[in-house]
């Protein structure tokens, strides 16, 4: 095992080959580490989560209507943005956000923004001011963004793609990319990587925020690589693969969205072939020595497999359900240096009737018992 930090090249033999089959099945009991249980307090329903990021006690989520972002520290519900509308300040459908903590902005990229209409080739990115949501203006940011990030607090990674709409032909002359954006006024500051159409696709869990607001980012491929980015600093400190699992590279090197990439994707996934490739590098966290992030099998459970490389040890873990439930605890975004999952939905849904319970299952059955309308709860932990 080589050491990435810097490199802009790694060779297949250089880079750990991660399987499914080696994975250790265990309860979410046996291995999470200090757990936290936090119900969301609202005197009115929360809407399903689409998307959530977190920063020590604060949470942010959109859910799936497209219409709200709640904001809440110490899991109370603290304030709501709803704009539905066509005036200033106002839009359709929230695409995606992200969120500052150190300006205490909400930065959202939105749909139906008429200022959109006749540019396809940015998007409208609105800022709110938190926890008030008082609209305070908006910018245009280079691509048709499928994921934002804050980063150091006064800066935007966006994952964009140059393609107009108007336009899915082979001709498309650009790649979809990672850029880092400036917060006042839009304009790219620098061109981190080109990214292929596949990344771009599910761009949102191929990065995590890290602590002091630095962002993790994995590239995807053959050789998938793990970017750190702090500041002005861009390193790669980590490279894995799948091997004869991996998603074929000729889907990693279409770079243009066009409708002929797109078809070429579906129509792999359809296949036979697809069935035991994996995918990976959701959620990555790169803390020191240590770097870990989640696989799933591409038509299978979603981001169900945690792997962790540290030093030569390797852990390779799926399963994570806890005693009595009928799902596993899995992540939705990345808390600091652990994970939070968000568990929906009433108790009976959750829980089997065999009433078997660890103290963990017992503990998350009992708040969700004292939930108003059946409102959400995190769940926050590490992995040992």
């Amino acid at each position: 095992m080589l050491g990435f930090a810097g490199c802009a090249e790694v060779v297949t033999q250089d880079v750990p080959f991660i399987d499914d089959a080696d994975a250790v099945e265990v309860a979410f009991e046996d291995v999470a580490t200090d757990v936290k249980i936090v119900p969301l307090i609202s005197d009115e329903p929360i809407g399903a989560c689409r998307r959530m990021v977190c920063y020590d006690n604060e949470v942010l989520m959109s859910d799936n209507s497209g219409e709200y972002v709640y904001y809440f520290v110490d899991g109370k519900l603290v304030s709501t943005l709803h704009a539905v509308g066509r005036g200033p300040g106002e839009y359709t459908s929230v695409s995606h956000f992200t969120y500052s903590p150190k300006k205490k902005e909400l930065w959202i990229s939105t749909v139906g923004d008429p200022d959109n209409i006749l540019n396809l080739t940015n998007m409208t990115v609105m800022k709110y001011s938190v926890p008030d949501m008082k609209y305070k203006g908006k910018m245009s940011v280079e691509g048709l963004i499928s994921h934002l990030s804050c980063v150091d607090g006064d800066k935007i990674l966006t994952v964009g793609s140059p393609l107009k709409i108007s336009s899915l032909t082979e001709e498309s002359v650009d790649t979809c990319r990672i850029n880092l954006v400036d917060s006042e006024s839009g304009e790219t500051i620098r061109r981190l990587c080109d990214v292929s159409y596949y990344d771009y696709l599910q761009s949102d869990i191929m990065q995590a925020p890290g602590e002091n607001m630095s962002v993790n980012v994995c590239v995807g491929g053959y050789i998938n690589k793990i970017y750190h980015i702090e500041g002005n600093r861009t390193q790669m400190p980590f490279a894995f693969t799948f091997g004869v699992k991996s998603i074929p590279e000729k889907y990693f090197d279409l770079g243009q969205p066009t409708a002929m990439a797109l078809t070429g994707i579906l129509q792999y996934f359809m296949s036979d072939e697809a069935k035991d490739c994996l995918e990976g590098g959701f959620f990555p966290i790169v803390d020191g020595d240590r770097y870990s992030f989640w696989y799933h099998k591409a038509l299978s459970s979603y981001r169900d497999h945690y792997f962790r490389y540290e030093n030569g040890d390797i852990v390779n873990y799926c399963g994570f359900r806890g005693k009595g439930m009928n799902a596993p605890v899995l992540p939705k975004s990345v808390a600091g240096k652990g994970y939070v999952a968000i568990i929906e939905g009433d108790p009976e849904s959750v829980f089997d009737d065999t009433k078997e319970r660890s103290k963990f299952s017992a503990d998350l059955e009992n708040t969700m018992k004292t939930q108003y309308l059946n409102n959400p709860v995190l769940v926050y932990y590490n992995i040992k």
